[in-house]
């Protein structure tokens, strides 16, 4: 049944708020899973196998309290079971109109690459934009949760500008093989990539100031 909160008249006296707003806090975590509420049981806080855990909330939530690489692992492989197969839907069914974006945004980690800034929303915007070319409409609705996994998983794999630097070939494979409308190589393309990104966490690669300001918002 999860673990028993203290009473609401209590939470607000610990955490100086008023009984409004703590209900309405309350009201939110209950929507994501992460507590029950009920008139004879109280509040309780479930367990995190009860959580929305594809909220981008509680995957934000989750990365400030501190995450393992276990987390970080889970995420990877999500990847590998969902993007790959968009990577193949996207070169059969993208649009001009995609291809045009999904152009601009690997021009733009170019140019953040060698100008700096702007990296991070960049490469969010190229796996965006494959998720959006599938024209499937649940995978579409992936994109605000795959949006806050990956600034996780970016958070760890992209940890110099040079690691940025050397993962532009890989994307540029991935929208080659897309513009190509070649499904097989663009699965293959992202498998690559994503595996070189596993590499990058899994590294003792020194870390620079490359995405200071841009990973955390």
């Amino acid at each position: 049944m999860g673990s028993q909160m203290p009473t609401e008249a209590d939470l607000c006296t610990t955490m100086g708020v008023s009984r409004t707003v703590l209900r309405e806090a309350v009201k939110t975590l209950s929507a994501k899973g992460m507590v029950t509420t009920g008139p004879r049981t109280g509040t309780r806080a479930q367990p995190a196998s009860a959580w929305n855990l594809l909220d981008p909330d509680v995957i934000r939530w989750r990365l400030m309290s501190g995450i393992d690489q276990t987390f970080v692992r889970d995420i990877l492989e999500l990847r590998l079971a969902i993007e790959p197969d968009a990577a193949a839907l996207a070169a059969q069914r993208a649009s001009e109109a995609d291809l045009g974006q999904l152009r601009a945004a690997y021009a733009a980690m170019e140019a953040a690459v060698e100008h700096g800034g702007g990296y991070l929303e960049a490469d969010l915007a190229f796996h965006e934009t494959i998720l959006a070319a599938t024209h499937n409409q649940f995978l579409a609705a992936l994109t605000p949760a795959i949006d806050a996994l990956l600034r996780v998983s970016f958070r760890f794999s992209v940890k110099s500008r040079e690691s940025a630097r050397s993962s532009l070939p890989l994307h540029k494979a991935v929208l080659a093989a897309i513009v190509a409308r070649d499904g097989a190589a663009a699965e293959d393309a992202i498998r690559t990539l994503i595996a070189a990104a596993r590499r990058d966490v899994e590294s003792d690669m020194a870390r620079d100031d490359f995405l200071t300001g841009e990973a955390d918002r």
